[in-house]
């Protein structure tokens, strides 16, 4: 029998892993990629043009305030309206967003995670520090409440469930396979991608973490950009997400 290993040893080993591999991997050439992802090339996809800016206005609204006053429904709210932009813009979801599955996208999405790891985490770090120079309340977001305080697994499966499956999938949907395309279509493609990573660190309600989800959407958009599919942008997210759930798992004190 192998002795028990405290759950803070865990956190140091994990952190060490993780974080050192993501700073091997943004020194062996992840800062090109970084600028990669953020200096795009023109976008040639034009299907959205159908889709006028009476309808994409409603459904910003719509989703905006799903997420003021009704949260739960801000997952439906996302996916019901990617797909009916979509179909008013008479093309296939399927081909619009590049579904696919191939195995080297796993890999691919592993190596930009590393990349990104390390920025968005100083901006976290940065963004967490002005909120205190300011004297602001620096509060997790209410999600994250709940899980922190969570006390049993039928608590903690829900929440991984949104966090690592539902949020990425119905996230990249709207923010970067139906908003994104669509401002492409009709400003610069840069602009676009910042827009759009603007209405999705904004759609969080959470001001600390406003900027680095900010960053993190432009990337996304990035990488959403170079493969011409979702998938791997879907799977960085959810990557991305389920480090910071084992992270806030191994740091969780114990409860009687």
């Amino acid at each position: 029998m192998f002795p028990p290993v405290e759950t803070s040893t865990l956190l140091l080993l994990y952190v060490a892993a993780v974080f050192g591999s993501s700073l091997f991997v943004l020194l062996a050439g992840g800062w090109n990629r970084l600028g990669a992802l953020l200096r795009p090339p023109p976008w040639k996809d034009n299907s959205c043009t159908k889709v006028g800016l009476s309808p994409m206005l409603a459904a910003v609204f719509f989703l905006a305030s799903a997420a003021w006053m009704a949260p739960p429904l801000v997952p439906g709210a996302g996916l019901a309206a990617g797909l009916l932009l979509t179909t008013l813009s008479g093309t296939r979801p399927g081909q619009l967003w590049g579904l696919r599955h191939e195995l080297q996208d796993f890999f691919h999405s592993l190596r930009l995670l590393g990349t990104l790891l390390w920025p968005v985490l100083f901006l976290l770090l940065l963004s967490s520090g002005l909120y205190l120079a300011l004297g602001l309340p620096l509060k997790p977001q209410p999600a994250l409440l709940k899980f922190l305080e969570a006390k049993n697994l039928g608590e903690v499966v829900p929440f991984l469930a949104y966090a690592c499956v539902i949020a990425p999938v119905w996230e990249e949907i709207f923010f970067r396979g139906t908003l994104f395309p669509w401002l492409a279509s009709r400003m610069p493609v840069s602009q676009a991608q910042w827009l759009s990573a603007v209405a999705f660190g904004a759609i969080h309600l959470h001001g600390p973490t406003f900027i680095p989800l900010t960053v993190f959407g432009a990337l996304l958009a990035g990488i959403y950009r170079s493969t011409g599919s979702l998938v791997p942008a879907m799977l960085v997210h959810s990557m991305f997400n389920a480090n910071t759930c084992i992270l806030l798992l191994l740091g969780k004190p114990a409860t009687p």
